[in-house]
């Protein structure tokens, strides 16, 4: 999930003509986690800096009740 929604950040950050730099100090986050993001690097983002990227960015993030398809997903109880 992480690498769709980091290519979904990079493709707004380039159509508002932003640079990485300038993304990563608006959001008060360093532009390597931003660069691990973008690239699909990172496995691990704090849930905070990602709403901070997502709000300079004017996107949002929905979260949605799973449905049960009888296959164990990692995390389920």
């Amino acid at each position: 999930m992480l690498p769709e929604i980091g290519a979904l950040i990079k493709a707004h950050r380039k159509a508002l003509n932003l640079t990485q730099k300038r993304l990563a100090d608006r959001a008060g986050i360093s532009r390597y986690t931003l660069i691990k993001l973008e690239s699909g690097t990172t496995s691990d983002i704090q849930f905070k800096s990602l709403l901070a990227i997502l709000a300079e960015l004017a996107l949002t993030i929905e979260v949605k009740e799973r449905t049960h398809t009888g296959v164990p997903v990692l995390g389920d109880d």
